[in-house]
């Protein structure tokens, strides 16, 4: 040990650069692998710390009447934790002397209790939350914001009015508030449908605007649970019980938020993954670039190892001679790494979730910082062992090493001494080395291509879905919704008996529209399904099939009916489930469900699964993609018992009824000119509410999904980079092997041009091997990825392989090899001949 510090100390003024190069290229890759991965872990775990933050509630009950007798009913349900209410008040905004009666911007909340203060706490965007005791306070999302266009500090005038009519009996009432902050409702980052536009009062100001004559429409009670998501079936079998009692079809609508936050958990989840694959590329890139310049510094070393053995030194002994400055370049490296990976930490978590995090600024992740440090510590420690042990033990040979298939048929083929040489030193080990360092050379360009493919198919798959609304279930032009889907679509209208039958009124109405293609209508409740209770969508086709795309097994329009109460068009006896639900039911394509309870209960068949689009009931647990049902409406009315309901006149209780109008238009109609006739039928017939055309929304996963952007192809190139250096180092360190080689076909005449051309060879061979067998193995992988992805969101699995990208990138990428092989080749070209005639 003593002697090899000596060594290391008499060649320390010569060898410290080196030292110093692999501590700084170890500490900068192995930051940036650290970093990344301790983000993706921040990232993933982000959303459960904004829950807690949040005393989030695990349900959330829609009591659809001004009757505050049943909030209390409910808040009383055994296995209550607790809970708090708020109330949906009948106010609309005061815009510039006008009411706005838009029912996608006049929601009004009030607090009761603490609810979207204390529990479910709402996120701040600018200014502060209203004081509880305050009576003059609002808090206003960042679309109300924009509609009356004010900021924090600003003055919003409300009218309060009773019902939907905004008659002035009893009397209207306007109240003015001071915006304290601008907010985001609870829960974050959900499916856009979620995301609504709304004004909310601390309790004070509650208590002042519900004494107000028909000012409270409706409301939500949250409730934490005290074995938390465990104690949900329970409660909703308490829920059903308390419907029973109240009797007359009465439905209290629930939303269970475990199954929301998994969704955003999963929505969140691609970017903690892309972040994870970021830090593993860095992490194999460091092992590469630094094993190569351990390789280097190791060979130089080793120069010495002769003389060292002709004066007593152990094969240990050298090769800790030889060894040692590397040992110090990593252990400094590995220093600077962990620092470096703290300092970055603050750009943890990424994507939308960073906005909601409680813990932000530095961050000491032990388990990545310290675990994952010693394992790069281990490996890289380990590679610079086993280099210095096999650099001491021989000589360098000057002879060639075997011989290769292109080196035996080059000359067949006529191709010239520089092409022959070039293609036997890419396959054929240098000198000092084994086929082992020929074969890893080989086999991490051919896996750094595939890799690179695999990202450039993933991502244009990424943003085939993205840009085309029917892979994400959008499989209609325009979508008209009735109340958020509370008010059913002319409920008067609408009977067992005509439903979907062509022969009503509507029917007759839409005929009478040109530029109208096809339509349908939609209904969405939440039905037990094998006793599960499960959002449904309800299905009638009325012209075309209009309807959520089918991605395996066939659609509900593939059977006709026989059933009275059914479409036409649609079996009264089947179903279609999202993909996790169906994986939720452990059932297949082809097996039965028993839908509903009691007498009315049913079994269906299911016949396919369907990509379902992110939309419903407004703040209740609707189908979303890969989770729901689909199911012909009449079917799903007749398990409710629509009969009995209808003949005790409850229709607002059964959100069921169709409440929504999907269009396809052909080309060159006008969707405005459309759904402004159909708002006018609506009045003319009696129909309840407000009818709109309701904007594509999208579901969290493809919001997030989206905003990996170009995150895949980023990683490809930063990958297509690393593999280029290393190929470089490679060659190089070749080049320097082969320096006695080089050196002698110099003096037998060869040029320079003729000694480069051979190392542009090597590299465009190497390249050439990498993106034959990896351009094929990047398809395959990249297609099987998406196929996992996309099923994993509930999609339709589209793969998009982009042919001209993938031909301007395997350019691109010999360009840039041949450009980067100039360095070694100009090595190569310069060897000078003395070198031969030294060692003769």
């Amino acid at each position: 040990m003593r002697a090899a510090w000596y060594c290391r100390g008499a060649t320390w003024g010569r060898t410290w650069r080196s030292v110093l190069l692999v501590a700084v290229l170890c500490g900068l890759l192995g930051a940036v692998a650290l970093a990344a991965l301790a983000g993706a872990r921040r990232t993933e775990s982000a959303y459960g710390r904004y829950l807690t933050a949040t005393n989030a509630s695990d349900v959330q009950v829609n009591v659809p009447s001004p009757l505050q007798s049943l909030d209390k009913r409910v808040a009383a349900l055994p296995g209550i934790r607790s809970s708090a209410t708020w109330l949906g008040m009948d106010a609309n905004p005061v815009v510039h002397g006008r009411v706005d009666p838009d029912f996608q911007t006049n929601g009004f909340a009030g607090s009761v209790n603490g609810e979207l203060f204390t529990q479910d706490t709402m996120t701040v965007v600018a200014g502060h939350l209203p004081a509880l005791d305050s009576t003059h306070q609002i808090a206003l999302t960042a679309a109300v914001a924009r509609l009356f266009g004010v900021g924090v500090g600003g003055r919003v005038t409300y009218q309060f009015a009773d019902g939907l009519s905004l008659q002035r009996n009893p009397p209207t009432k306007d109240l003015t508030y001071r915006v304290a902050a601008i907010v985001e409702l609870p829960p974050v980052l959900v499916d856009q449908f979620d995301q609504t536009a709304s004004a909310v009062l601390p309790p004070a100001a509650t208590a002042v605007a519900e004494r107000l004559p028909g000012s409270v429409a409706f409301s939500w009670v949250g409730v934490r649970l005290v074995n938390g998501s465990a104690g949900v079936p329970a409660f909703q079998a308490a829920v059903t019980h308390l419907s029973a009692q109240v009797g007359g079809g009465y439905i209290f609508a629930i939303r269970k938020l475990d199954t929301v936050h998994q969704q955003v958990q999963e929505a969140i989840r691609p970017q903690a993954v892309a972040l994870a694959v970021l830090g593993a590329l860095a992490a194999l890139a460091l092992l590469v670039l630094v094993g190569q310049a351990l390789a280097q510094q190791v060979d130089r070393a080793s120069t010495q190892a002769a003389a060292l053995r002709a004066m007593g030194f152990t094969h240990f002994e050298n090769a800790l001679a030889s060894g040692l400055g590397g040992a110090l370049a990593l252990t400094g490296g590995i220093a600077l790494a962990i620092a470096g990976a703290m300092a970055l930490s603050p750009l943890a978590p990424v994507g939308p979730v960073r906005q909601v995090d409680p813990a932000r600024g530095l961050q000491f992740d032990t388990t990545v910082l310290l675990g994952g440090a010693a394992v790069l510590a281990l490996l890289l420690l380990g590679t610079l062992a086993w280099l210095s042990w096999r650099a001491v033990g021989t000589d360098a040979e000057l002879q060639f090493r075997g011989s290769t298939f292109f080196s035996r048929s080059a000359p067949q083929l006529g191709l010239p001494v520089t092409a022959e040489l070039g293609a036997q030193y890419a396959l054929g080990a240098a000198p000092g080395n084994g086929r082992t360092v020929v074969r890893a050379n080989l086999i991490g360009s051919i896996v750094a291509v595939g890799a690179v493919v695999t990202a450039a198919v993933f991502a244009a798959s990424l943003n085939g879905l993205v840009t085309h609304p029917d892979r994400y279930g959008w499989n209609w032009g325009v979508l008209v919704e009735n109340q958020g889907g509370y008010g059913g679509f002319l409920p008067d209208q609408v009977t067992p008996a005509t439903l979907g039958d062509g022969d009503g009124p509507l029917d007759h109405f839409m005929s009478t529209i040109p530029g109208i293609a096809g339509w349908s209508t939609f209904g969405f409740t939440q039905l037990p399904i094998d006793g599960e209770v499960i959002p449904v969508l309800g299905l009638a086709t009325h012209r075309g099939d209009v309807e959520p795309p089918t991605v395996a097994g066939q659609s509900l329009s593939d059977t006709q009916a026989q059933d009275i109460l059914a479409s036409p068009k649609l079996a009264p006896n089947q179903i279609e489930l999202g993909a996790l639900t169906l994986q939720q039911l452990g059932k297949a394509v082809g097996d039965t469900v028993r839908v509903g309870t009691g007498p009315t209960a049913r079994t269906l068949k299911i016949v396919g699964t369907v990509t379902l689009p992110s939309i419903g009931v407004t703040l209740s647990d609707h189908v979303s993609l890969g989770r729901g049902a689909m199911l012909a409406e009449s079917t799903l009315l007749s398990a409710l018992d629509f009969s009995k309901v209808a003949r005790e006149n409850v229709p607002e209780a059964i959100p069921a009824l169709p409440s929504t109008l999907a269009l396809d238009l052909k080309p060159g109609a006008s969707a405005g000119t459309v759904v402004a006739r159909l708002r006018a039928f609506a009045v003319t017939q009696g129909g309840a509410g407000d009818l709109y055309r309701e904007p594509r929304v999208l579901g969290a996963q493809i919001v997030n999904a989206g905003q990996m952007g170009s995150q895949p192809v980023a990683l490809a190139i930063a990958l297509a980079a690393g593999m280029l250096l290393s190929l470089m180092a490679t060659v190089l360190a070749a080049a320097r092997r082969r320096r006695r080689q080089l050196a002698l076909l110099k003096a037998l005449g060869m040029t320079r041009s003729q000694l480069r051309n051979i190392v542009t060879v090597q590299t465009l061979t190497l390249l050439f091997i990498a993106v034959v067998v990896g351009l094929p193995l990047g398809i395959a992988a990249g297609h099987l990825l998406w196929i996992n992805f996309a099923g994993s969101l509930g999609v339709v699995p589209v793969v998009v392989i982009p042919l001209v990208a993938l031909v301007i990138g395997v350019i691109a990428l010999f360009v840039a090899g041949t450009a980067l092989g100039t360095v070694p080749a100009g090595l190569a070209a310069s060897t000078p001949t003395t070198l031969v005639l030294r060692s003769e």
